[in-house]
């Protein structure tokens, strides 16, 4: 898809940033990174574009839903170019997310929402590592 195209549908203004990022983590793969390994993708293609920056265009990714974002905790952003809902593992050893389908999971029980509050989805993130290695 037409990457021009598809910032201005979700109503952004196709800055030089926003486009080389876009073409860069939007190709149709899907994809987890941190702001970082952009950072260094974008320098690697010559190209200089401050960590600042890189977050803000992130950030407006993330509020039109062309990218969704997954906290770890305030250790470390991951953003996920899969904006469908489903889950995920994460290897604590390496940092990497790997899906999973979320008819993989079911529930049979939800805590009670709190008032004033709606749910407004669940995702789950579970934690694995290698068994022989330590983490540090």
């Amino acid at each position: 898809m037409d990457i021009l195209k598809k910032l201005r549908d979700v109503k952004l203004r196709p800055t030089k940033q926003r486009i080389l990022l876009a073409n860069l983590i939007l190709d149709g793969k899907n994809k987890h990174f941190t702001a970082e390994t952009i950072q260094k993708e974008v320098s690697t293609k010559g190209h200089n574009i401050s960590l600042a920056t890189i977050y803000n265009c992130l950030n407006k990714f993330v509020n039109v839903g062309l990218l969704k974002q997954i906290d770890q905790h305030g250790e470390v952003t991951i953003f996920d170019t899969n904006v469908s809902h489903h889950h995920h593992f994460l290897n604590q050893n390496t940092g990497e997310l790997t899906d999973i389908e979320p008819d993989e999971i079911t529930f049979s029980k939800f805590p009670e929402i709190p008032k004033g509050f709606q749910n407004d989805g669940v995702e789950v993130l579970i934690k694995i590592r290698d068994k022989n290695a330590s983490l540090e």
